[in-house]
């Protein structure tokens, strides 16, 4: 794949969740290829460390004070963005707010405020951006959801249900913006080491998830970045609808938990 089939200079992203974990990953790589990045994130500060070390590097970044559980702060984002770089091609639904435990355990105001940000997020976010890309007939929405959202996993059916909501979601505005030149998809992680991962997991669970995955490591940030490019460049022009998991093939295997599936093919190999 040529260079240019991965250029992303004439477009415009919005990241929200910009400031860290997955969303800062995306809006560097985004930068690094060319793009101008709006980086919304609650939490401004957060948001203009990362915009300052894309202009460092000479890239074109605006830090966005941003919560995407309101209406208002949604457009306000929007359009701050369109009056910087003059539109938004490129949003990525990337914040998030999330808790797991029992069934047992589960609380409504945390269940609230996950879905508010990780379900009513992205349908806000994208209502105040779909405008000026049914204008521009031209724009992509990706949403990050999980591979939790494909298949059962236990301790998270409040994650599940609001990350099986955005693949829905992604489904349906696929169809809806389709014919205004509009595409929409999903990444689906498996479980990525960063700050926010590691407080949820111990070094027992982090090895339980690699040994559940057929290649035989655990992903990388990165891994997620790169997929994020891919769709937003025009060598994604013809995939819209897609929910792609990056997940070194966890979605697709046995949940056996005691069996170290990468360390059996390659016996078998062998």
């Amino acid at each position: 794949m040529s260079r240019t089939s991965m250029d992303l200079d004439k477009e415009v992203a919005l990241v929200t969740g910009g400031g860290q974990g997955l969303g800062r990953a995306i809006s560097l790589l985004y930068a690094r290829h060319g793009a101008a990045v709006a980086i919304g994130d609650i939490d401004v500060d957060a948001a203009e460390r990362v915009a300052r070390e894309i202009r460092a590097g000479g890239g074109r970044a605006l830090a966005l004070d941003l919560d995407v559980s309101s209406l208002d702060s949604a457009r306000r984002a929007a359009q701050e963005a369109i009056d910087a770089f003059g539109t938004v091609s490129v949003l990525v639904n990337s914040a998030i707010f999330a808790r797991y435990g029992p069934i047992d355990d589960i609380q409504p105001d945390i269940v609230d405020r996950m879905l508010a940000v990780g379900l009513k997020g992205p349908l806000l976010m994208s209502r105040a951006v779909a405008p000026a890309m049914r204008s521009a007939r031209h724009g992509l929405i990706l949403n990050i959801s999980s591979v939790v959202g494909l298949g059962g996993v236990a301790y998270s059916s409040g994650y599940a249900a609001l990350k099986g909501g955005v693949d829905a979601i992604t489904r349906s505005l696929a169809a809806e913006l389709g014919p205004s030149g509009v595409r929409v998809n999903s990444i689906a992680p498996s479980a990525i080491p960063n700050e926010m991962s590691r407080r949820t997991l111990d070094s027992e669970g982090w090895e339980e998830r690699r040994r559940r995955t057929p290649l035989g490591v655990l992903g990388e940030e990165r891994d997620v970045a790169n997929a994020a490019l891919f769709l937003a460049s025009p060598a994604a022009r013809f995939l819209s609808g897609v929910i792609l998991p990056v997940d070194g093939g966890f979605s697709s295997a046995s949940m056996i938990a005691d069996v170290d599936i990468a360390s059996v093919q390659k016996s078998r190999a062998a």
